[in-house]
């Protein structure tokens, strides 16, 4: 449980004194809703907030949208004025379900004690239900105040109905799959209770699957079958799988705009073998209004996945599909991950994540949060996923400030676990103030901070795209050491290549939590697919074709945002 509170919600809080729940006081309430994602994110239970009225409440709001657009369960309790000063602009009073109902899955303002009961147990439910996400009740604070007195407390009583229940014709999916020649698997955040039924199809139909950030994991990347992570910086081999295959099979996926790069220039052979009846695009997902939102598709499945796969197993038959493996095989040969290092020694970001990444292979339970930019996506590149949950980071709201805060949550979730924080400065910046729940439980989380003293993918969308006008993408660091020291938890500091292993082994080693410094050199980060461009049209190295990129004056309309 994370919580920051004041005022309005001091009755309900009043209530846990003494009892068997865990507080945890925060920073300020958006660290505490982080903190409540990273909980969430890392267990797949539900994370719980509370917080006071007014701004205690608005601070919430950027957590519980990174949680209802990431599919995170939450449930927040907040506290309100009494229900006579309402609309009074009292203090701290504001419009808590006008402002979070848009962002959570639920929101309810309490009107009776009585009701209380009911309502706890329907808000876990709505998170927890289908697709999960975040949910909000208001205390009234006169209300919440109040002593239940009924004899006859209202109950909430789940929709009836088969539990793991999904429609759609697995036959088809089966026909479709077993006839196919090059087919492709990407799996999304929807895949991640199921690891299990995702590895024996890929296994037994014998193909390749890539994931999106949030899937990254659920298919171990060391199987030879992995392409690793696709899309906007995701692997060049992946993107060109995709933009070649016959049948694109989504599960748990919501063909989102940085997995597709122009729509009308998204899977052409996927969609010349669907007109031709020999494949097409299919779509595994919990949620029926995600169908066709972005992508029409062929054959639709619609319920949860692990039993529609369990359903689709036996069905399926095993292909050696030998010419699409050997196209494959080249592509990742020809297109890697790489990295240009420093002629003087000095680090990249791309470097030091390597090396971080060469030293926790062997360790058993690692969760790994990231905060938004360069960072973030050279961490999908350059670390070797093999288990589900073990990313923390912000996909679709794209939230700079998380990491530390996600770090924090997998910790208490996973007091054995080593919980790391790989951070930009820009990032880190923003939610540091969270130093102080690491310090106050000694939590032993091992951060690392890639300093380059920029918002260095805006820079470079600045550079590439806005005829080199900068403007706001310059940081002013402070000694991230010193700041460290402050709070009283130990650091390093690295800046030459000669000292990296050494340093990120001593970072590790540190017992209790441990701050990293590494001053890095900013860079690029590449692959790239540009905007209004197709999967297939990245840039991919400066030897090839980074000269080539074109400077615009503006976006196009349809262009992709940078992180």
């Amino acid at each position: 449980y994370q919580r920051r509170v004041h005022g309005a919600v001091l009755p309900a809080l009043d209530g846990l004194y003494g009892s068997s729940i865990q507080f945890v006081q925060t920073a300020n309430e958006a660290g505490a809703g982080h903190i409540a994602e990273g909980y969430a994110k890392s267990s797949g239970k539900c994370g719980i907030i509370m917080s006071t009225s007014g701004p205690g409440t608005t601070n919430l709001i950027t957590p519980l949208q990174d949680a209802l657009n990431d599919s995170v369960p939450l449930v927040a309790f907040t506290g309100q004025v009494p229900t006579g000063a309402m609309g009074t602009d009292a203090f701290q009073e504001c419009p808590t379900v006008a402002l979070c109902s848009p962002c959570t899955k639920w929101t309810h303002q309490l009107t009776s004690i009585d009701e209380l009961p009911s309502v706890i147990d329907k808000a876990f439910h709505v998170a927890l239900a289908g697709k999960p996400g975040p949910v909000l009740i208001d205390l009234p604070k006169d209300i919440i105040s109040d002593t239940i007195k009924s004899s006859e407390i209202p109950q909430f009583h789940p929709p009836s109905g088969p539990a793991g229940g999904f429609e759609g014709d697995l036959d088809r999916v089966a026909a479709l799959l077993n006839a196919a020649r090059q087919p492709i698997i990407i799996a999304g955040n929807g895949t991640l209770h199921c690891p299990e039924e995702l590895a024996e199809l890929a296994k037994t139909a014998n193909v390749p699957v890539t994931t999106t950030l949030h899937g990254m994991g659920v298919f171990d990347e060391n199987n030879p079958l992995s392409l690793k992570m696709l899309g906007m910086h995701g692997a060049a081999f992946a993107n060109f799988a995709v933009q070649a295959a016959d049948l694109i099979i989504g599960i748990g996926y919501r063909f989102d705009d940085r997995t597709t790069g122009l729509i009308s220039k998204y899977a052409p052979e996927a969609r010349l073998a669907e007109a031709e009846g020999r494949g097409g695009i299919i779509h595994f997902d919990i949620s029926p209004y995600q169908i066709g939102k972005v992508v029409a598709p062929t054959v639709a499945v619609v319920g949860d996945c692990q039993p529609a796969l369990r359903k689709l197993l036996p069905l399926v038959k095993h292909s050696p599909r030998v010419e699409w493996f050997e196209q494959l095989n080249q592509w990742k040969r020809q297109t890697p991950f790489k990295y240009q290092k420093t002629q003087t020694g000095l680090l990249k970001t791309q470097q030091v994540i390597h090396g971080i990444n060469d030293q926790i292979q062997h360790l058993p339970n690692t969760f790994i949060s990231t905060g938004v930019g360069n960072h973030q996506m050279m961490s999908c590149q350059f670390i070797n996923w093999n288990r589900p949950r073990q990313i923390l980071s912000s996909g679709s709201l794209g939230t700079m400030g998380v990491g530390l805060p996600f770090a924090i949550g997998a910790q208490f979730a996973h007091p054995d676990a080593m919980s790391i924080l790989i951070d930009g400065d820009g990032s880190f910046n923003m939610t540091s103030t969270e130093l102080y729940t690491v310090a106050k439980h000694r939590l032993p989380i091992k951060m690392a901070i890639m300093n380059d003293s920029r918002q260095q993918m805006v820079y470079m969308w600045q550079k590439l795209f806005f005829d080199k006008r900068y403007i706001g993408t310059e940081n002013s660091n402070p000694d991230y050491c010193k700041l460290a020291d402050a709070w009283g938890i130990p650091s390093v500091y690295c800046d030459h290549s000669d000292n990296m292993a050494t340093s990120i082994e001593k970072w590790l080693a540190t017992d209790g939590p441990c701050l990293a410094e590494f001053k890095v050199v900013p860079d690029i980060c590449l692959p790239m697919v540009a905007p209004g461009k197709g999967l297939h049209e990245m840039i991919i190295n400066r030897e090839n074709n980074m000269n080539n990129v074109a400077v615009l004056s503006a976006l196009p309309s349809d262009a992709l945002a940078p992180s």
